[in-house]
């Protein structure tokens, strides 16, 4: 019998998240009241960080950021976890507005929003590098905003 792969998954990357978060939002909470919130949002985001290390230390394969930018949108605004809009789609340019977000939604609904940041919207950074781009974000539908403002360009 043969293993299915992430890739050839039939669950939506909202639902892949959301089995993701059901298990590890409790855990989290549960090392807060241990060890306190501070060191552990802290050390989220600094996993977030060396995952961006990480990513920037290898070399940036060569990608159209009009397709690539338009395949990364439908993957992850599958199931209708988003509502976006494109505002420029060119080869080494990307840049989208995400106006409603079912992952905000989702770490609402587990009472979790505040540190929905450290776990699934500081992945944007580390997952556009390993593909070739660096992502600016100056603010999020987690963290409160009207919109997240994604503004991907090729990484040198």
């Amino acid at each position: 019998m043969r293993e299915t792969s992430m890739n050839e998954s039939k669950l939506t990357h909202l639902e892949q998240m959301t089995i993701q978060m059901e298990y590890v939002v409790p855990l989290i909470r549960d090392l807060q009241q241990v060890l306190g919130e501070g060191v552990v949002n802290e050390a989220l985001a600094e996993r977030a960080r060396r995952q961006l290390d990480r990513a920037r230390a290898s070399p940036a394969p060569h990608a159209d950021l009009a397709q690539l930018g338009r395949q990364l949108t439908d993957y992850y605004a599958a199931g209708d976890a988003l509502d976006y809009e494109i505002l420029a789609a060119e080869p080494d340019r990307f840049d989208v507005n995400v106006r409603r977000c079912a992952y905000t939604e989702l770490m609402d609904r587990l009472g979790a929003r505040d540190i929905g940041h450290l776990l699934i919207c500081s992945q944007d950074f580390a997952n556009a590098a390993g593909l070739g781009m660096e992502l600016t974000r100056t603010q999020t539908c987690m963290q409160g905003a009207e919109l997240c403002d994604f503004r991907f360009r090729k990484r040198d």
